[in-house]
């Protein structure tokens, strides 16, 4: 039996400890595909941090977000790339394209800064959020994007801690290793 619990529990404690919990997310943003002007359509970007979170969006602080990336894929392959810079809190409409062309997707990147930051509207506490921000806008319907119709919200994921299973792990390694100090093997004659 003590053999089977000194193989048992480390190959235990070596599966559960790399695990980390489901992330906790907080919406900061959006990307949106709308029509601009005749002839014009555009990819906004909307940072709803701070003084623009419009009353609705959980984060107190301004966030600016850092080297914003959108790279748009046209339907015969060809990627638009467009590089924003920094966005504080606010709205971006420079990604302007001709309302002719057609997009499978369009990939935001940007990194937050800072990445921790006070939360408000009925969420309470500090946020500590990955600083790496991604997301990929899909059609809703169909092949391509539709412009005021197509949007999707930008997830600030935190930073995942040690899942319980992971701590029970370490309990049950600790009480074990007291049991087995405690109670050394009977010496046999």
């Amino acid at each position: 039996m003590k053999r089977l619990f000194s193989i048992l529990i480390p190959a235990l404690f070596c599966v559960l400890l790399p695990l980390p919990t489901k992330a906790d997310t907080i919406t900061v943003g959006d990307v949106e595909f709308n029509n601009l002007a005749l002839g014009v359509n555009d990819f906004t970007v909307n940072n709803f941090t701070g003084a623009n979170n419009l009353g609705f969006f959980p984060v107190a602080d301004n966030v600016t977000f850092d080297n914003v990336m959108l790279m748009a894929t046209e339907s015969d392959g060809t990627v638009l790339t467009f590089d924003i810079g920094s966005l504080a809190p606010g709205t971006d409409t420079s990604a302007e394209v001709a309302d002719y062309l057609l997009f499978t997707q369009v990939v935001f990147s940007a990194t937050l800064d800072p990445s921790a930051f006070s939360l408000t509207n009925g969420a309470s506490g500090t946020f500590t959020a990955d600083p790496a921000l991604s997301f990929t806008l899909l059609p809703s319907s169909g092949a391509y994007l539709t412009a005021g119709v197509d949007l999707g919200a930008i997830d600030a994921a935190s930073i995942p801690e040690p899942t319980t299973l992971s701590l029970l792990a370490f309990g049950l390694l600790a009480v074990l290793g007291f049991r087995a100090g405690k109670h050394p093997a009977a010496s046999r004659s």
